[in-house]
């Protein structure tokens, strides 16, 4: 049984017409899409519209899809370069709302929390799909050290086993897929495995191809892989480029990656 998942799509359509393109080609038993669909990015109705067509894709929600029409809070004491990031946020997402249908929109909201699915009657071998982790779609499950250390030559923020506790103590599971952090990797927590399957768009570093995982139960195992397609950069660019949401800037710089 292999199962196909892709995450953090970020408006990028030339990205999940490829990574659709590539998926289509394993001929997998079930895809999933593990949530961000559309906010900070150029066609947000157009990514949408591909997924509601495709009968085949089973979604959940992330962290942006429920920041549309939800403008944020400013925190009473935030500085001022908070205040400018989420003033940016909530323009980006009033914006995406504007071009997004009634239908379209309430579709995104309805999208519910995680999938699980059951190859055996053990919840142990249980594979459970989330956006971000198991309690709530905004606090990541980082790389390892030694993966942050191999990717980038330093720590950026360490999360040591301990600190998953919160989010993973009463979770049965074999693997736990997500996306939230873009960067594909695995770790192990206890007796799971925690899969990263990374984004369709936006990466954390250089490699600027759309990413999604391949899960595949056989002989009483999870097998995970990490799976890379190259789409047209340069075209979803320019169509950043012409839409003009706001912060336009900085979403051509993120398609680019991180150094």
């Amino acid at each position: 049984m292999q199962i196909v998942i892709f995450s953090d799509v970020h408006g990028n359509l030339n990205a999940l017409e490829a990574v659709l393109t590539a998926i289509d080609q394993q001929k997998p038993d079930m895809i999933v899409f593990a949530g961000d669909l559309c906010l900070m990015g150029a066609r947000p109705s157009a990514c949408i519209a591909h997924l509601q067509a495709r009968k085949d894709i089973l979604s959940i929600h992330g962290n942006t899809d429920l920041m549309i029409g939800n403008p944020l809070a400013l925190p009473e004491d935030a500085d001022e370069a908070t205040q400018s990031r989420y003033q940016q946020f909530n323009a980006i997402s009033d914006w995406t709302l504007a071009q997004l249908s009634e239908a379209e929109a309430a579709w995104l909201r309805g999208l519910p929390f995680s999938f699980r699915l059951s190859p055996t009657n053990d919840a142990a071998d249980d594979l459970l799909i989330v956006h971000a982790n198991p309690k709530d779609v905004e606090r990541p499950i980082l790389p390892t050290d030694e993966v942050q250390q191999e990717r980038f030559g330093k720590v950026s923020r360490s999360q040591p086993d301990a600190a998953l506790e919160p989010l993973l103590a009463d979770v049965t599971a074999g693997v736990i897929v997500f996306g939230h952090v873009h960067l594909p990797s695995v770790r192990q927590w206890r007796d799971m495995k925690l899969a990263n399957i990374s984004s369709v768009s936006m990466p954390m570093d250089a490699d600027v191809r759309a990413k999604y995982g391949m899960l595949t139960w056989a002989n009483g195992r999870w097998a995970i892989e990490h799976r890379f397609v190259e789409y047209d950069l340069e075209g979803e660019k320019t169509a950043v480029k012409q839409a003009r949401p706001p912060g336009w800037e900085e979403m051509v710089q993120r398609l680019a990656g991180r150094p």
